[in-house]
């Protein structure tokens, strides 16, 4: 069983820069512009990835469950 991992509000911030940084070569702020600006592939699995981390829909926005 995988240990639980938890962060505190800045950590995660740093390690979404990081993980969005690797995937996509750009910043948070750099990915959420250009998402919902439409000038990434959603069908990308990297994009796809990076959506799921930063928990925004397909129209830019949070998702919601």
């Amino acid at each position: 069983m995988a240990p639980i991992v938890r962060f505190t509000p800045k950590q995660w911030a740093v390690y979404l820069e990081r993980e969005v940084q690797r995937e996509v070569g750009m910043s948070v702020a750099e990915f959420r512009r250009a998402f919902a600006a439409g000038e990434l592939d959603a069908g990308d699995m990297d994009v796809f990835y990076v959506t799921g981390l930063l928990g925004i829909s397909q129209n830019g926005h949070k998702a919601v469950a």
